[in-house]
Parts: structure tokens; C-alpha cells; sequence
């Protein structure tokens, strides 16, 4: 039974759910249309509902060694019609904690004590959180019963859970208040950690309410490196401690410029606020002989969903103002001296990245005031916040520069629009890296480097396209483990979707679709069915084949000539995804002629097309599969 739809109105969604075939839905998510939080046209609907944390943090930190210490009030709003009676807190810092569940290797020398909270209390209620009830040391939960009527304690790697003998009613607020002490890995690794002894960042460094949602209810997945974070929105108001002489970079406002930089930085500060022109605000000379005195950097920040921040008290800082419709955005960069002549235009770069996105694709003005790229990772690498990124280095201007990009596109999924990455990294992975395909082409125009990323993608999805474990998009990506695996299913699969796309809807109505995606579910939480049942919504299309094959199913992206009759050429789909062909035709006379077709032609779901290649003056000398606009495992078949 497909899905019925009329010129651009969805005009047939009657169908229940226990018959719906039109695509595969687990029964947690037809739990969710059939309580109306989620409609099939993809948006939210009238019973949607989301839970909010809302965070004041005092937090002291101690250079070289980056130890944290931290007191918290968090104020968590149940907005969900259900009664809780656990609430999970999330202990990110317990990833390095030693026998913690771990995806990725790490240095012997980051393995810590992990995250230790103490003074909990729930509405004034004292927490007993050395009275844990879990006796395994397996991965998965056990625990010993209680019979008591008090708070029970249940530790998992990450995460902490605790039973409430009176549940947390639906649409009431609950008030948190804890002290916590960690500390940063001492080696930067997994988009964390120290860069140095003078300069660090601080991302998953705090306690968190978990998400709970209408889809899976709690999360409990164990945080081990593979994947990053799913977190609600909420209100940050933020106050870091740390010695005089070192600068703090973070998420949000910073409230109180004028106490923590001297009269000549405040100044450029202000300064760059308004100035397109660069400003450098601090260099890499600073005085740091501080007599052990300490600043304290106040920052807000309003409906975003983490809170990140670097410290340094050697690094650059220079900055400038760019106009975004009637908003002004602060655009600035951080970075260590040693990484300047790779980094030169940086600044630049910065500034046309925030207006490619708000003007060109996706084509949304930028949501915030302000962006900071924090530059001193000791290998290429980078990490997404709200308004920040953590980013690292390359000996290439051109890697450096889309790195930049990369990072920033992030402001829009997961951050603008909450994805969840833990289980859906492809949802905002694959964006960024479709996004940097685009920008890519439009800053190298006309160079050797138009084409660099999709050039340099296109290879590293022909390398593990096919394999046994490239499992379908669908598949949580929690799961997946193995960092080869990651990579393809996260950041080049969904790509190429898009990319795919794209080509089957042209660049006018795809935009417009991912626009309405965007708008949709910005400050909420869309699980795939969201984004497809919205593209098909917005489109007028029954897109169902096209998802069927690219996020349900395996399959993988190779196309081959079969055979050849005077002009007629037939295709075959050896891989079984609906790609684009293109294919290039020679005449006798050198002439050429490129015939395009969309992936519309595999609708039917057959494996075969037939293209009547144009005759032209000259006989036909060659016929050939072009693949370098789009990936082809094997190219000696073309």
C-alpha cells in the first residue's frame, strides 16, 4: 500500500498505522503518530511536546592540570504527559573514567576519576549517591532490589539514574542543585581535552539532564566516543573562574567585557562588534603574571542546546562584524601563533561561510550573534557547539578553510534544529559534509579546487561502499563502532543522498523543501521520518522509492554499460541506489555531448534503463559513464 499524493497537497494520510507499508516504522515511532505528537506530512503536531533544562553554573578552572569544579541549579521543566519516576543525568566525563565503556582508544595518561557529584538535591530533597544499587560490572544494568521509599542511586558508565519514590508530575518544573568536580583529559583527543598546558577546551565537561522524549522515552545510551550527544534546549547562564591572564572563549554572550579585559582589548572588542574590517583584539603576548588573582567570565545564552568553552592565555584573537539581513553577527577567530601562516584568511573565510548559509543553502539567516572558531587542536580534527567550534590544524589553506565551514553548518543541525546524534548521525553529519560539497564549488569557482571536497568524498566512500557492515542509514548509529563504518554512514552516505536528491528535485524545489525542514523543527527534536514525510510533504512527491532504497535498504552506488545497439545504450544498476547518470558521448569529429538523467529513471525499482544516445554529423566513437560527479565503485564496467 503506497502513500497517495495530488499536485503539492497531501491529500491521502488515512491509513492506520498497524497497515501502513509504505515505508518500514519501527513500533516506538507509530506510537508517536498515534498519540499525535508527530504528523505524517512531517510536522510537529498538535500534541507535540519537549522537555527543557534550564542550567546556572558556577565553575572554577585550574589550567595545566584542567581540573573543573563546578556548582549547578538546573530548573527541568516536564512538559510530557507522563508522570517520571527516574531522571537520568548525564556524566560525560566518565567516557575517560577508568573501566569506562570506550569505542575509541585513548592515552593511558587520560584515564581519570571521571566525573564525582556530590550535594545533590531534588527540590531540597538530599540525594544519598554513595547508596548504589548496581552489583554487575557487565555493560548491561543490574541491580539490586530496594524496598525503601527513598531516592534510589544507579550508576551505568555514563549516566546516572535515579528512582524517585514520588514522580515528577507532567507539566511541573523540578529543581536540581549539585556540586561536581572532573578534569579535561590532559591530551587532546575524541574533540576535547587539552591542547597543552596553556590552552584547552572544555566540551561534555558538565551534568546533564538527559533527553526524554516520545519516541524512545529516556536516553540511556552510554556516551563511548563513537558518536557525540543528544541533548534538550535550555537557558544557559555561566560564570568561569580562572586565573587572571587567561581568556575565556564560550557559548553565548559574554556579560561582563569591561571587568575581565584591560581598557585596550575592551576597546577592540567593542570595536569589532560594528567593524567588518579585521580587529585583533588580543595577541599571543599577553602578561600572564597574574599574582594569584582570578577573573570571573559571565556568559548567557537562551535556547541552545549544550554550553562549550576554550581557555587559553597565549592564543590570537582577532575578529570582525558581518551583516546578516538587519542582524550583526560577531564572527571571530582563536588560534595559536604557531598556526598563523596556515590559517591567514581565515577571518574572511569565516565571514563568507556565515553568508553562503544564510543567503545561498541552505538560504536561513544565521540564528545567532555571534560564532568563534577556537583553533589549537593538535591534529586535524573538529567538534561543533552552539555559536563555537573546537577545530584543529592542517598544512593545507584549503583543508583549514573547510574545516572552518564544516563546523559552522553545524549550527543548523544538530544545533538549530536538534537532532539526536547519538542514534541519527547521518541526520546532521551528512548535512554538513552535502553543504561543504556546495560551498566548496562556489569559493574555488573556476580553480583546480571547485571540486576538491566532493572529489576527495567520492574516494572515500568508493573505499568501503558495498562492504558487509555498511548497514543501512536507518540503522542507529550507536551501533556503529568501527570508525571506517562511522565515517561512511554518517558523514559520505548521506551525503551523496542529498546530493541524489537534489539532482532528482533540482536545486530550486530542494531548497525550498529543506528550508520548510528547517523552519519545521527548529528548537525541536525531527527523527527521520520528520525530514522525509516533510520533503515529500513540501515537494508534492511520493518520495517513498527514493528512501526505500537509500535509508532502509543496502545498496550501494555502481552503474555499468551492459551493451550497446548502434545509439541505444543499456545501464544496469549493480549497486541498486537511485544515483544520477551521467553519460559522455564522442563523435568522429571530437565533439562531445553529456546526456544527463536524474535518479527519477529507477523509480519503477528496475535495474535497467535504456538512453538513446543523439546522433550527430559524425559516427559515434565512444560511450562512457562519467564518475566523477558522482561516486561509482567500479569504473573499468563504464
Amino acid at each position: 500500500m503506497k502513500l497517495l499524493f495530488s499536485g503539492i497537497a497531501l491529500i491521502l494520510y488515512t491509513l492506520s498505522l498497524s497497515s501502513q507499508e509504505a515505508l518500514y516504522m519501527p513500533r516506538e515511532f507509530k506510537k508517536a503518530y498515534k498519540n499525535k505528537t508527530r504528523e505524517l506530512d512531517g510536522k510537529p503536531s498538535k500534541h507535540y511536546w519537549q522537555n527543557s533544562s534550564d542550567y546556572v553554573i558556577e565553575a572554577e578552572v585550574t589550567p595545566g592540570i584542567w581540573k573543573i569544579k563546578g556548582s549547578q541549579t538546573i530548573l527541568y521543566a516536564n512538559n510530557s504527559p507522563d508522570s517520571l519516576s527516574e531522571i537520568v543525568i548525564k556524566m560525560y566525563p566518565n567516557h575517560y573514567k577508568k573501566g569506562g565503556v570506550r569505542a575509541n582508544k585513548i592515552p593511558l595518561v587520560n584515564l581519570t576519576d571521571g566525573m564525582v557529584i556530590s550535594n545533590l538535591t531534588i527540590n531540597n530533597t538530599a540525594v544519598n549517591l554513595s547508596n548504589d544499587t548496581s552489583i554487575s560490572d557487565l555493560a548491561h544494568a543490574s541491580k539490586k532490589k530496594s524496598d525503601t521509599h527513598t531516592i534510589v542511586v544507579n550508576y551505568s558508565s555514563t549516566f546516572l539514574t535515579l528512582e524517585l519514590p514520588t514522580p515528577i508530575l507532567p507539566n511541573s518544573t523540578t529543581t536540581f542543585s549539585m556540586k561536581w568536580e572532573t578534569e579535561m583529559p590532559p591530551i587532546y583527543v575524541n574533540k576535547i581535552g587539552a591542547y597543552d598546558k596553556e590552552s584547552a577546551f572544555m566540551g561534555y565537561w558538565f551534568p546533564q539532564i538527559a533527553v526524554y522524549d516520545d519516541i524512545d522515552g529516556w536516553d540511556k545510551n552510554e556516551y563511548t566516543g563513537a558518536q557525540e550527544c543528544y541533548t534538550d534546549f535550555g537557558d544557559f547562564d555561566v560564570k568561569i573562574t580562572v586565573p587572571k591572564g587567561n581568556y575565556v572563549y564560550a557559548t553565548g554572550a559574554l556579560l561582563n567585557a569591561k571587568n575581565v579585559l584591560n581598557t585596550k582589548e575592551h576597546s577592540a572588542y567593542k570595536a569589532s562588534k560594528n567593524d567588518s574590517k579585521k580587529t585583533t583584539i588580543l595577541n599571543h603576548n599577553t602578561d600572564n603574571k597574574t599574582n594569584n588573582l582570578k577573573n570571573i567570565w559571565h556568559f548567557k545564552a537562551t535556547h541552545v542546546r549544550d554550553f562549550g568553552f576554550g581557555v587559553s592565555n597565549n592564543f590570537e584573537w582577532i575578529a570582525n562584524a558581518t551583516n546578516v539581513d538587519d542582524k550583526t553577527i560577531s564572527s571571530n577567530i582563536v588560534y595559536s601563533k604557531n598556526d598563523e601562516k596556515n590559517l591567514r584568511n581565515l577571518l574572511e573565510i569565516q565571514e563568507k561561510s556565515i553568508q553562503y548559509l544564510s543567503n545561498e543553502l541552505p538560504g536561513v539567516p544565521y540564528p545567532y550573534d555571534s560564532f568563534t572558531s577556537f583553533i589549537g587542536v593538535p591534529e586535524f580534527d573538529g567538534m561543533e557547539f552552539p555559536m563555537m567550534a573546537n577545530n584543529g590544524f592542517s598544512n593545507k589553506e584549503i583543508s583549514n578553510n573547510l574545516m572552518t565551514f564544516h563546523e559552522l553548518a553545524h549550527t543548523y543541525l544538530p544545533h538549530w534544529v536538534g537532532i539526536n546524534e547519538v542514534k541519527y548521525s547521518w541526520m546532521e553529519e551528512g548535512w554538513a559534509t552535502f553543504l561543504t560539497f556546495k560551498f566548496c564549488k562556489a569559493l574555488y569557482k573556476g580553480t583546480p579546487y571547485e571540486n576538491y571536497q566532493l572529489k576527495r568524498t567520492i574516494r572515500s566512500y568508493n573505499r568501503s561502499a558495498g562492504k558487509q557492515w555498511e548497514t543501512p542509514l536507518f540503522s542507529p548509529s550507536n551501533y556503529m563502532v568501527v570508525r571506517s563504518m562511522h565515517f561512511q554512514q554518517s558523514y559520505n552516505k548521506p551525503a551523496f543522498m542529498y546530493l541524489a536528491l537534489e539532482d532528482l528535485l533540482g536545486e530550486t524545489l530542494f531548497k525550498t523543501c529543506l528550508q520548510a525542514y528547517l523552519k519545521r523543527w527548529n528548537g525541536k527534536h525531527p527523527t527521520p521520518y520528520d525530514f522525509m514525510f516533510t520533503f515529500n510533504d513540501v515537494s508534492g512527491k511520493n518520495l517513498d522509492w527514493f528512501w526505500q532504497k537509500w535509508v532502509f535498504e543496502y545498496g550501494y552506488a555502481d552503474v555499468a554499460i551492459k551493451k550497446t545497439e548502434n545509439t541505444k545504450v543499456t545501464i544496469e544498476n549493480i549497486g541498486g541506489l537511485p544515483v544520477p547518470v551521467y553519460l559522455l558521448v564522442t563523435y568522429a569529429d571530437a565533439s562531445t555531448k553529456t546526456i544527463h538523467q536524474t535518479p527519477e529513471v529507477w523509480r519503477n525499482g528496475n535495474s535497467e534503463i535504456t538512453i538513446h544516445a543523439p546522433k550527430a554529423k559524425t559516427a559515434i566513437t565512444s560511450i562512457a559513464l562519467q564518475a566523477d560527479a558522482f561516486p561509482d565503485i567500479e569504473t573499468t564496467s563504464n
